[in-house]
């Protein structure tokens, strides 16, 4: 009479074996197939086209009292978009795309002071909107939605506050300019 174990012909290790090596052979096909449409977001286009495109600020609207704001937004969006091959940046004269950038809102506040009064915390945000027109008809082509960011920063002034929190606002935007899922 058989055991158990060599009912099979070889044990119970090729009983267990065969489930294994289907399942992962099951796992393996799942993983390819859910791939198989996969791309790089620098590979896709953006809401300006493929890179080809041109594009220039229309401007920048802010409601704050620091005037080297306008600037540092600019420069970094002039850098976000070279660095990502967005679009061929241009500074002035006609181009394909305009973008206005808007700062809706900028606080900086004090956090934690210390015993002699002065500022060891610093808690700041920043919110912003991106709007892509059409250069030659000035049509609204796409609208970012407000994109806000908040950070805590140790014992700094306000303009080092200030640009840290632009270099990561742009870089959302351009994140959402590159989606367009």
């Amino acid at each position: 009479m058989l055991s158990p174990t060599n009912a099979f012909g070889g044990g119970t290790r090729r009983f267990v074996l065969l489930p294994a090596l289907l399942a992962f052979v099951l796992f393996l096909g799942a993983l390819l197939d859910g791939c198989a449409g996969y791309k790089l977001a620098s590979d896709t286009p953006s809401v300006v086209g493929d890179g080809s495109k041109t594009l220039k600020i229309k401007g920048v609207d802010y409601p704050t009292l620091q005037p080297w704001l306008p600037f540092a937004i600019r420069s970094r969006l002039r850098d976000e978009v070279n660095a990502r091959y967005l679009a061929k940046w241009v500074d002035s004269g006609s181009a394909d795309y305009e973008i206005q950038i808007n700062v809706i809102a900028y606080t900086t506040r004090t956090w934690m002071r210390s015993e002699l009064d002065t500022t060891i915390l610093y808690d700041s945000n920043m919110i912003i909107e991106g709007i892509v027109y059409e250069g030659s008809t000035n049509r609204e082509v796409w609208r970012s939605g407000k994109i806000s960011y908040m950070d805590r920063l140790e014992n700094v002034d306000d303009k080092t506050v200030a640009e840290d929190l632009v270099t990561q606002l742009v870089r959302m935007l351009v994140d959402r300019m590159r989606n367009t899922f």
